[in-house]
């Protein structure tokens, strides 16, 4: 009997791989109608918040004295960019017109580093446009009454101007439906509100950058101020009221006259003025005194406005400034370890400055002239230079003498050393100076053969001259540390 034939089972269907290219969420900022309501007081949100900021930034001295600091060192920084480990020639030219329109630019780094730091860290967000340009001696801006020239004649595409926009014509955001930034809606009147693009434009946040408003630390600087600002009022009344009052009392029987009134204001005018020569008339029956009143909480109050005052410094982590100043306490070794912190936090806002600089307008340059430079590697980062803290010279005298004799040092080491002295050339000497002392007078002696007369005498045997040989460097340093370990010696009585 035949059997059935079964139909062969149908292989299973191969698993697609579907990638969905779709954004589902959005960012979750609090936004409505292009104003964000992130800050935790309405007091604070923008723009309503620029006066508030502005008159902190400005006027109150804690603040003022951060701003001086970082403005102090912002002239120590300057721009890098950064090359691939085997960079070609393209990576080196492309380094060279990047660090090069930063001095085409009009003000140069100096004035983009010097509005950064002066506003972004306070506001919280700063906003520069980006205006190109064409990097040819005889290219014209299109707006006539723009005088830029380009100081450069290579033919690149450039930033002629990285123009600042005052957080005061804020006039809202503009997002996307998924709550991306778009641009920055400028309302400077009497002129009519403009869009500028995120894209022609550069962007800088402070404190998070999911906000385009950032994180600033004047949000709890605000609270401070509104604390310390109590006190100091009640400080004022009470030393108002401690420098006394004028106690009028009446020794004889009877109504007060008019008269009597009024001689009385003119001794209270006359007694409380600050003005040598006053004097009082009394009227008869009348007597009066001066009352101090003691203002037992001066002190109390004075030390709480010292400790909000350095509250805020600390919010910027720059509490080192009232050391010794602001307290009655404090040292120099406790002052020099909270500098470092200052120093360390300062570099780290640097780098998060300069990582969205070389986001924005790093990768701008690079779109705009990648097909100038056809062997470029990649496109290089841009970043900030980090400030150093000054080393006193006797720890660094004590640091060379550690280590000298025990770890090999070459020419580089020893350019180090002399450029963190602060006052010595970096580059070592190129040869050691040849003693030039000139040759004493000779009396002239007469030669009996001839009869005359010779400034010098004739050796009898020709001398060899003596080839004069360089010493290095490294073995002028090496001898140096022989002597002065035999110094050392002798000194001990080792030797």
């Amino acid at each position: 009997m035949a059997t059935k034939k079964q139909k062969p089972e149908p292989k299973e269907a191969q698993s697609e791989v579907r990638i969905v290219f779709n954004e589902a969420g959005t960012s979750g900022v609090k936004e409505q109608h292009g104003f964000v309501y992130e800050a935790y007081n309405a007091q604070l949100y923008w723009p309503g918040v620029h006066s508030t900021y502005h008159r902190l930034r400005t006027s109150m001295p804690e603040i003022v004295s951060i701003r001086q600091a970082f403005s102090a060192w912002a002239r120590r920084i300057s721009p890098i960019v950064e090359l691939p480990d085997n960079p070609t020639d393209d990576d080196k030219r492309f380094q060279e017109f990047v660090l090069s329109d930063f001095e085409n630019m009009e003000g140069g780094f100096g004035r983009l580093i010097d509005d950064m730091v002066n506003h972004v860290p306070f506001n919280g967000w700063g906003w520069w446009e980006a205006v190109p340009s064409r990097r040819l001696e005889d290219w014209r801006p299109p707006d006539v009454d723009d005088d830029w020239r380009s100081e450069e004649n290579d033919g690149l595409i450039g930033i002629r101007r990285l123009a600042w926009r005052d957080a005061s014509t804020f006039y809202g955001w503009d997002f996307t439906p998924k709550k991306k930034l778009k641009g920055f809606i400028q309302h400077d009147f009497p002129n009519q509100p403009v869009t500028l693009p995120l894209n022609k434009s550069l962007h800088i946040t402070y404190g998070g950058g999911n906000s385009p408003e950032g994180s600033t630390p004047m949000q709890a600087v605000w609270r401070l101020e509104r604390i310390k600002y109590g006190l100091e009022v009640i400080q004022g009344i009470g030393f108002e009221h401690s420098a006394g009052h004028l106690n009028v009392k009446k020794t004889e029987k009877g109504d007060l006259s008019t008269q009597a009134k009024g001689l009385v204001k003119d001794a209270a005018r006359a007694i409380l003025t600050a003005q040598e020569g006053n004097y009082a008339l009394w009227p008869y029956g009348m007597e009066g005194e001066v009352k101090d009143i003691n203002f037992a909480a001066a002190n109390s109050i004075l030390e709480a406005i010292k400790y909000y005052g350095i509250l805020t410094l600390s919010v910027y982590v720059m509490q080192w400034i009232a050391l010794n100043t602001m307290t009655g306490t404090g040292s120099f070794a406790s002052a020099d370890n909270s500098t470092d912190m200052s120093v360390t936090v300062y570099n780290g806002m640097m780098d998060g400055f300069a990582q969205q600089f070389s986001d924005q307008i790093g990768r701008r340059l690079y779109q705009w002239n990648k097909y100038a430079f056809p062997n470029l590697t990649k496109r290089p980062k841009i970043r900030f230079s980090h400030i150093e803290k000054n080393i006193a010279l006797d720890t660094l005298g004590s640091f060379w003498r550690q280590i000298d004799g025990i770890i090999p040092l070459g020419e580089d080491d020893y350019k180090a050393f002399r450029e963190r002295s602060q006052f010595m050339p970096k580059n070592l000497p190129a040869e050691p100076l040849n003693d030039r002392r000139p040759a004493q007078d000779v009396p002239p002696v007469t030669d009996p053969a001839q009869g005359k007369s010779s400034s010098a005498v004739t050796p009898e045997t020709p001398v060899r001259p003596v080839q004069e040989q360089a010493v290095s460097a490294q073995t002028m340093a090496d001898l140096m540390a022989e002597i002065r370990r035999g110094n050392d010696l002798l000194e001990r009585g080792d030797l």
